[in-house]
């Protein structure tokens, strides 16, 4: 899938008990019907957490919204994109017009609207502009990108 947007890109805590980040972009598709995130590949993030509806799945949910587990999960995924940009954390970048392209994607449909979405796709996301695709790595630290020793 790709397409132009807007698009918020954001660094993102995605474990607690290990501090697990990666970067994620959120935009939209179908005039907005579809919520589009993707994680933004940064070269040697051993944390990148691969599968974004198995990501939203271990996040427990507690009866926020209804519809199968699948379907939560894509709800999850929705709200953490949706809410990235209306409450921006330190680092966010904004984009109004931005090319894109989303890949080893999956996708969920929703019961009802979910923050104006009816459909979540997520995957690994890439973005036109390379100078924009820098800053966006750059959001992760570098310690977060290198293994251990």
């Amino acid at each position: 899938m790709s397409g132009t947007g807007r698009v918020t890109i954001f660094p993102f805590l995605h474990d607690w008990e290990t501090s697990s980040r990666c970067v994620l972009a959120y935009t939209t598709a179908d005039n907005g019907l579809t919520a589009v995130l993707g994680v933004i590949p940064v070269e040697g993030n051993v944390h990148e957490p691969g599968d974004l509806l198995a990501l939203a799945g271990r996040h427990g949910f507690i009866g926020e919204w209804k519809g199968s587990h699948e379907q939560r999960c894509g709800c999850w995924l929705a709200c953490t994109g949706y809410s990235s940009r209306t409450v921006r954390k330190t680092g966010t970048i904004d984009v109004p017009e931005a090319g894109w392209t989303v890949d080893m994607a999956r996708a969920v449909d929703l019961d009802s609207p979910y923050y104006g979405h009816r459909r979540v796709f997520a995957g690994r996301i890439s973005l036109d502009d390379q100078e924009l695709m820098e800053q966006a790595r750059a959001l992760l630290p570098r310690a977060e990108s290198s293994p251990s020793t």
